[in-house]
């Protein structure tokens, strides 16, 4: 649990920005105080996004500030999807769309881009809702912690990870491949096409199925697994060992309850 002091929270509320459908953006960021934030869990954005929205990097902005100001109490992750993501099976250049991530956009509903869903839950958020969302989420208290490392052996991603709680709680734990500093093309709206766009947080696969496996943590008994996942690289997908991260999360019928990140170590 941690007490973060008054600080400053993104709000594109404030600026009256409006995100649904690639709408056009200004380009000033604004931000409005707010008082200090009991820390209690980390939460979970999923980014829906795409190389060809043309206002997903003012999005991505966002999750930068976030990031910023909740440090590892909140964690990102863009699943490129629907009309505007690249397969990343496409050979002329460098796609983020996965198969899985578009299984997870259809589940969702989602139609705009860029949208969020927070912790699981519907409805989704358009991005200058995001942080008064994150703001109210960190503070929900969860009696669950995660233990995640991960590690590079041979050609895999080793990862283990222990769920402890301190009531009895059942649900499905989670497991993703996501990385950063990943260079490939992306449109915006003030700058046309970027060639050399550096995106981060990018889902890359699902290392434990869609719906991960189904755990029961009590306070006598922990939940703890393993798993092996083969680092791609392939003529149209090559994982960068140096930006690789796991992140592990417990979702149950009230939606996901707690989440963790850790750098992929060699």
């Amino acid at each position: 649990m941690t007490t973060m002091k008054k600080s400053l929270i993104f709000s594109l509320a404030a600026a009256g920005l409006v995100m649904a459908g690639c709408n056009e953006i200004p380009a000033d960021d604004r931000y409005i105080p707010v008082e200090a934030v009991k820390v209690e869990r980390t939460v979970l954005l999923e980014d829906f996004t795409g190389q060809g929205c043309v206002n997903c990097p003012a999005a991505h902005k966002i999750i930068e500030a976030l990031e910023e100001q909740y440090g590892s109490s909140f964690i990102a992750v863009s699943i490129h999807a629907g009309p505007f993501g690249v397969s990343v099976d496409n050979k002329r250049y460098t796609g983020l769309m996965q198969k899985e991530g578009q299984e997870y956009n259809d589940r969702y509903g989602i139609v705009d881009y860029p949208q969020g869903v927070l912790d699981g839950t519907l409805p989704a958020l358009n991005s200058d809702q995001w942080a008064a969302a994150v703001y109210e989420a960190v503070q929900v208290k969860t009696p669950v912690s995660i233990a995640l490392s991960s590690s590079l052996d041979g050609a895999d991603v080793k990862v283990n990870c222990t769920v402890s709680s301190s009531e009895s709680v059942e649900g499905n734990l989670v497991l993703w491949m996501v990385e950063s500093g990943i260079v490939a093309r992306q449109e915006d709206i003030n700058e046309g096409r970027i060639p050399d766009y550096v995106h981060n947080n990018v889902f890359r696969a699902c290392i434990n199925g869609l719906d991960g496996v189904t755990m029961t943590a009590t306070p006598l008994d922990d939940f703890t697994c393993s798993y092996s996942i083969p680092v791609k690289n392939t003529d149209t997908e090559k994982w960068n060992v140096d930006n690789l991260s796991v992140v592990a999360f417990v979702k149950t019928s009230a939606g996901i309850i707690q989440a963790a990140s850790t750098q992929v170590i060699k």
